[in-house]
């Protein structure tokens, strides 16, 4: 009864069975020695709870490690996507830089049709007024 009453109390305290792993190795120690007497109890405890210890250690370190590396891996992606992201913005900068200068290019040549039209308007009104009040008789470039 007693044996259900802790083995109850453990489960429901919420405790892993890591944390537990130290003092019952010690108590297993302390009764295996005890079979060779007080030192032998002395020296199985102490051998029990020192691998217990390192057991529980190890998985720690296990634990510590992961976040050690995770945060590293995480750190070096992290400062080779700064020095990524300088470089993207250089190309990104470039890319916009070329197509201003496309778009001065295309507005420019789209333009020059527009003044030569213009040009010619003025011509051809001119042309087209001096005709009408009979100042000239050239007719289109010709003369008579």
């Amino acid at each position: 009864m007693r044996l259900l009453a802790t083995a109850m109390l453990i489960m429901l305290t919420g405790c892993s069975m890591k944390s537990l792993i130290t003092p019952a190795a010690t108590v297993t120690g302390a009764a295996v020695g005890g079979i060779g007497g007080p030192v032998g109890a002395g020296l199985g405890a102490g051998i029990a709870y020192a691998g217990a210890e390192l057991w529980t250690l190890d998985d720690e370190n296990k634990q510590l490690v992961t976040a050690i590396t995770t945060g590293d891996v995480k750190g070096i992606v992290a400062a080779q996507m700064k020095s990524q992201e300088g470089r993207i913005q250089e190309v990104t900068s470039g890319i916009w830089d070329t197509l201003k200068i496309a778009a001065f290019v295309v507005l420019g040549i789209m333009c020059v049709p527009l003044f030569i039209t213009r040009s010619n308007a003025k011509k051809i009104n001119a042309i087209c007024e001096e005709t009408k009040n009979g100042k000239s008789k050239k007719v289109l470039g010709k003369s008579k």
